[in-house]
């Protein structure tokens, strides 16, 4: 008979004798109000009651031990194990038949019972242990969740264990040795050379898996589809039979290596994509600058060589004219790169600026003394709303946004369009506008506008299309936004900027 160790196995035996002594005692009561066929059935669904605690070894025994008993006092004559008639021999085997079939199934469905509910949990665990390991950013964030997991399974056997758990930081080629991976827990020397054998491999190893059975130690590789990203180590085991959570086990540790190698497949996606993005920009930046290049380039060099060989043949006005041209070229090649660098500055610094109290007046004020050797026509304005507050930003990045903006609407509008600028309040928002009364544009490319190397009506004039790309980053890094209303009356561009806590001492505090 099975020994009875656990309060649980203590539990079940005493309800099965409970059973049993409860039979016995309406037998008694019985006796002599029905026959002994009548009590034979009593009898037997005492047995059958029985079984659902009792083993099948324990139940059988019990079973036996009734049927003579119930020989001895209920089966004439009484007092004796002789059997007066031959339909009471038939009685005693058909219920010696009956109790044993009865036993064996009740305490085989009693087991298929434990089984199931084994299975249904053991599902159960792996269905949230995947919902885990599909909602985690990072699954490495997960890997003591899984040793707790493999802990747990070791506890419900015999025996000290002892856990390690190691991962790669990155999916590397099999035969690289990685000395730093991550781990959890303590390991020998040669029990993490079995690990990054287990690893390696992707094989589990140890009893019951078919490789180096005779370790004392269940490693368990975390598999993926196409890498091995981890293994797992129970120590302190010598044969399957001292761990039948086994599949479980391997279950868990594939569904964490299926996780990793997602996350490791999304990561190198993530990196391919932004090297694709990054050569793409490479390539329009090239392609662009050069074709943009090109030109006031040509027009430097022409002026610049017909100064130097002709100039004394040339008039006054021809030189000066030449001069200018050289002037406004290198002015356009000076906007257009200082664009670009300024675009690349704050991609790279992630949009964090150094800024300091600024006055809106004085950079208006700068901006315009600037633009107006580009407007002969003199059609620039500025109207600007009586006590302004301080803005806090970088005065130089702002300054090239209302140069870029004021540039774009000289350009784009008739000559004699006029362009204003405006700084007013606007709640809690301080507004810098430029407003020209030209022809408007297309909603289409109002969608592109702000997008790098996009331009308006490119046929119009020249341009990289980096501008208003910068335009808007240079307003986002102040926390605020560059808007865009295009309307048949004309184009007005608006960058609202958040107001802060005036300081109680602009010149110390920064």
């Amino acid at each position: 008979m099975n020994a009875f160790t656990s309060p649980q196995q203590l539990l079940r035996l005493g309800i099965g004798l409970a059973v049993w002594l409860l039979g016995w005692c309406l037998l008694l009561f019985l006796d002599g109000h029905f026959d002994p066929l009548n009590l034979s059935l009593l009898l037997i669904l005492t047995s059958a009651i029985s079984a659902l605690w009792l083993p099948l070894r324990l139940t059988l025994f019990a079973s036996v031990v009734a049927l003579i008993a119930f020989n001895w006092a209920f089966v004439p004559p009484r007092g004796t194990f002789a059997i007066d008639l031959h339909q009471h021999t038939v009685l005693l085997l058909a219920m010696l038949v009956v109790n044993v079939i009865i036993a064996g199934l009740m305490v085989f469905l009693r087991a298929q019972t434990r089984s199931a509910q084994a299975y249904a949990q053991a599902a159960e665990e792996l269905r949230t242990w995947g919902d885990k390991l599909r909602d985690a950013d990072d699954p490495q964030l997960l890997c003591k969740d899984l040793y707790v997991a493999l802990e747990q399974l070791a506890a419900g056997t015999s025996g000290l264990h002892k856990l390690a758990l190691v991962t790669l930081n990155e999916p590397l080629p099999a035969a690289n040795r990685v000395e730093a991976m991550n781990k959890i827990g303590v390991v020998a020397a040669e029990q993490e050379e079995a690990l990054w054998h287990c690893l390696r491999t992707g094989q589990a190893l140890g009893p019951g898996t078919g490789h180096y059975q005779e370790l004392d130690a269940l490693y368990l590789p975390l598999r993926g589809r196409m890498l091995t990203s981890g293994a797992a180590m129970i120590s302190g085991i010598t044969h399957i039979d001292e761990f039948p959570a086994l599949t479980q086990a391997q279950a868990l540790c594939d569904q964490m290596g299926v996780a990793l190698e997602r996350h490791h497949i999304q990561q190198q996606e993530r990196q391919a994509s932004d090297q694709a993005q990054a050569q793409k920009v490479r390539n329009t930046l090239l392609a662009t600058i050069s074709h943009d290049y090109r030109t006031p380039l040509a027009t430097i060099m022409g002026a610049a060589s017909s100064l130097d060989q002709q100039g004394e043949r040339l008039s006054d006005n021809q030189r000066q004219q030449l001069a200018r041209s050289i002037v406004d070229e290198a002015d356009r090649l000076r906007r257009l790169t200082s664009n670009v660098l300024q675009l690349a500055r704050l991609d790279a610094i992630g949009g964090n600026i150094q800024g300091d109290w600024e006055s809106a007046e004085e950079i208006v004020g700068s901006v315009m003394r600037r633009m107006r050797s580009h407007d002969p026509q003199q059609r620039l304005s500025a109207k600007l709303a009586p006590d302004l507050p301080l803005l806090w930003g970088d005065s130089l990045l702002l300054s090239q946004l209302l140069e870029n903006l004021i540039d774009n609407a000289l350009k784009y509008s008739p000559p004699e369009s006029p362009v204003q600028v405006l700084v007013y309040l606007d709640k809690s928002q301080l507004v810098l506008a430029v407003r020209d009364t030209g022809v408007g544009m297309a909603t289409a490319e109002q969608e592109q506008l702000f997008e790098v190397f996009q331009r308006g009506d490119h046929r119009k004039t020249g341009g990289a299309g980096v501008g208003l790309a910068l335009c808007r980053a240079i307003a986002r890094a102040h926390g605020g936004e560059l808007e865009l209303h295009a309307t048949i009356e004309g184009t007005r561009f608006e960058c609202r900027l958040p107001l802060r806590a005036q300081p109680a001492n602009p010149e110390l505090e920064v």
